[in-house]
C-alpha cells in the first residue's frame, strides 16, 4: 500500500512537469508559427533610417516634413518585386493583391494632406511593393485544432515610401508584416490576409505622414 501511493505520487508529479512544460512551449509554438517581421529588401533606400514601432513594424518620417505644404498625392502603381517570394500564387492572384493595395492608398489620400488645398501645393508621391506573401491554407484551417497552433496560416509584408515629387528627396517610409488573425474570415482565401492588410498599410501610412 505504501509502496503504491509513492507510486501515485510520483504519477502525478511526472504529470504536473509535462504540464508545466506544454505551458512553456506553447506560447513559443505560437510565437514560431507567426510570420516574424520580413527583413528589409532595399525597396526602400538604403541611406532612409527606419525606427522600430513594434516587432512587425518599422517607420520613419522625416524631422521637417510638413504636411500642410502637400496638395496633391501621386499613387505611383505598386509593385511585387521579390521573385520566389510569394508562394504558389497565380497571376491573377498576385494582380488581385497588387490592385486592392493600390485602390486602398487611393482611397486613403483621395483627399489631400493639406487641410486648405490650394493649386500652388506640393506634391507628394507614394511608392509601394508587396515584398512577400506566404498564401494560407484554407483547407487546413477549417478544423478547430488547427486554430491553436495557427496551422495554415500565412502572412503579407509590405514596403512603402513618399517622395518630394518625382524623384525628390524622400520624405518617409514604412514596412510592415501582417499575420493571419486567427478569429477572421481571411484565414479561409490563400489571398485574406493580404487583402486585408492592404487597408491597414495604406492608413497607416497616411496617418504617419498627416500626424
Amino acid at each position: 500500500m505504501q509502496l503504491k501511493q509513492v507510486s501515485m505520487r510520483s504519477s502525478s508529479s511526472s504529470k504536473f512537469v509535462a504540464t508545466a512544460l506544454l505551458a512553456l512551449v506553447l506560447p513559443a509554438t505560437l510565437v514560431a508559427c507567426g510570420g516574424g517581421p520580413k527583413a528589409r529588401t532595399g525597396f526602400i533606400p538604403r541611406d532612409v533610417a527606419m525606427g522600430e514601432v513594434d516587432d512587425l513594424t518599422k517607420s520613419w518620417r522625416a524631422a521637417d516634413f510638413d504636411p500642410s505644404q502637400y496638395t496633391a498625392v501621386v499613387v505611383a502603381p505598386v509593385t511585387m518585386p521579390e521573385r520566389g517570394a510569394y508562394g504558389d500564387l497565380d497571376a491573377e492572384q498576385l494582380e488581385t493583391c497588387r490592385k486592392t493595395l493600390e485602390d486602398a492608398l487611393r482611397e486613403a489620400f483621395a483627399t489631400p494632406l493639406a487641410k486648405n488645398a490650394s493649386a500652388n501645393g506640393r506634391t507628394l508621391v507614394v511608392y509601394t511593393a508587396i515584398t512577400a506573401i506566404k498564401p494560407n491554407q484554407p483547407l487546413r484551417n477549417i478544423a478547430p485544432q488547427t486554430q491553436i497552433l495557427k496551422r495554415g496560416y500565412g502572412y503579407a509584408s509590405c514596403e512603402i515610401y513618399a517622395t518630394d515629387g518625382q524623384g525628390g528627396a524622400v520624405v518617409a517610409a514604412f514596412m510592415q508584416t501582417s499575420d493571419t488573425q486567427r478569429l477572421s474570415d481571411e484565414k479561409l482565401s490563400q489571398t485574406g490576409t493580404a487583402r486585408r492588410a492592404a487597408g491597414d498599410w495604406a492608413n497607416a501610412f497616411r496617418a504617419l505622414l498627416a500626424r
